[in-house]
């Protein structure tokens, strides 16, 4: 096996948060768009999942239910999913089960992290 190995990349460690995070809620960090292992304050070091599916809320479920396999953005501006996509923000999300009317929520697929859309892959 290779020696330069660190870990498997389904959670990183996150240092220095810029602003408090709330253990299991979605939100973006330090470039990564991920799930929070535990709360957190601002300066704080956390684990960070960015792999996995996990259950989420879509904040819209009632004027918008996205179906199973609908991609979700994280809009940079409002830090929160969206389902269009502007030149800044990021594909997150993949949802797995349609997302409640009731409540919002649903299971979500978390996306390999990507640049921004509207920004060449390299």
């Amino acid at each position: 096996m290779a020696k330069n190995f660190k870990f498997s990349g389904k959670r990183i460690h996150i240092k220095s948060l810029s602003a408090a995070v709330a253990s299991g809620s979605l939100c973006r960090q330090s470039g990564f768009i991920g799930i929070p292992m535990t709360h957190g304050a601002s300066g704080a070091s956390i684990a960070f999942a960015i792999e996995g599916a996990w259950g989420m809320t879509w904040d819209f479920y009632g004027t918008s239910q996205p179906a199973a396999g609908t991609i979700l953005y994280w809009d940079t501006s409002a830090a929160a999913l969206s389902l269009g996509s502007a030149n800044d923000d990021y594909a997150a999300v993949k949802v797995v089960t349609a997302v409640s009317s009731s409540d919002g929520s649903f299971t979500g697929l978390l996306l390999p992290q990507a640049r921004p859309v509207g920004q060449d892959q390299s």
